[in-house]
């Protein structure tokens, strides 16, 4: 009878999903590594201008063959061009994955070295989550990837959106709580000569902060280090902006922002509230921690409000709703104003 078994496994037709299944999978991880690898070993700085195999062979001493199949699959994946004989960055690779103004070189490392958690889900899945330093986390790891990755398009479109609002011309304050980079503060102020910002972060954060403060010469923001769980923000704001920041969807917060703004000064706060089935970015959140605890869905914190219950604790604190608008995805931008 097993003899018979034996005789089938041999000679049935095997179901044709597997294969192409675990193919894709597999090719996901060698893109990955073969990404990750040109980044660590410097090839798009070395082929901002064409060479020859021969010539990033002298440079760079790697094997000849290894080096060619290397190129090659990179061709592939589209991040490098072949001009007859020689290898150059492919338009792409040259705006993002150089030290150009729209490098992504930050985020790109942030994103890969924090993907390469997804080696300890076994011992997460003990309950042995992957832990950072909050200070050290936001300053080291995480203020300059969200400096870069804004540029891409949501720095801009929020900027536009805030400063066509009415209330924005006749601001002269303008608190950015959990603003890191300070960003927008700097661009604030370019668009509203007015106006001063105080970016409001960790100690550590805002030591970053002026970095960039002195890289675009913005005399009119200025830094307040504090823990905005603990700290009181000041007074007398028109306007305080929140993005993303870890309190932006909890209720104890509310009362505090509403201290802070003068009489009819505004609350502008954009955040992640997800509304999808759980997906992979969910379970990649779950794998690491720095002192908060998460939510179930990605970008969330436990006791974080939904968008509803978010709304109406603003309106029981005392502000009045002046719109939601729907940026991407799941994030929602909230104005409200102090009555």
């Amino acid at each position: 009878m097993e003899a018979v078994y034996r005789f089938n496994e041999l000679f049935m037709e095997p179901p044709e999903e597997f294969e192409p299944f675990f193919e894709d999978i597999l090719n996901g991880f060698r893109k990955f590594f073969l990404f990750k690898s040109a980044v660590d070993v410097g090839i798009f700085d070395m082929l901002k201008e064409p060479k020859t195999l021969h010539e990033i062979e002298s440079k760079t001493g790697f094997n000849n063959k290894i080096l060619f199949l290397f190129l090659e699959n990179l061709v592939k994946l589209g991040l490098l061009r072949k001009d007859g004989d020689r290898y150059v960055n492919s338009e792409m690779a040259d705006k993002f994955l150089t030290d150009s103004p729209y490098s992504q070189l930050y985020y790109v490392r942030n994103a890969m070295e924090s993907s390469l958690i997804w080696l300890n889900l076994p011992k997460a899945l003990k309950g042995e989550q992957t832990r950072f330093n909050i200070e050290n986390f936001f300053s080291q790891r995480i203020i300059h990837s969200l400096a870069q990755n804004s540029l891409l398009g949501e720095l801009q479109s929020t900027v536009k959106l805030i400063s066509s609002l009415n209330f924005f011309r006749k601001a002269r304050k303008l608190l950015d709580l959990g603003g890191g980079h300070g960003l927008y503060s700097i661009a604030f102020t370019m668009l509203n000569e007015n106006l001063k910002a105080y970016v409001f972060d960790l100690p550590d954060v805002v030591e970053e902060t002026k970095k960039y403060i002195r890289k675009y010469n913005a005399r009119r923001v200025d830094v307040i280090p504090g823990n905005f769980f603990t700290d009181e923000l000041g007074e007398d704001y028109d306007i305080v902006f929140s993005s993303y920041n870890p309190g932006g969807k909890r209720a104890e917060l509310i009362p505090k922002i509403w201290r802070c703004l003068k009489n009819g000064g505004i609350y502008i706060n954009r955040q992640c509230f997800p509304e999808s089935d759980i997906d992979l970015a969910d379970l990649h959140w779950n794998l690491w921690n720095f002192g908060i605890e998460k939510g179930l869905k990605a970008y969330t914190f436990e006791g974080d409000l939904s968008l509803e219950g978010y709304i109406n604790a603003l309106e029981d604190t005392g502000f009045e709703i002046l719109n939601v608008f729907k940026m991407k995805d799941d994030v929602k931008m909230i104005v409200a104003r102090k009555l």
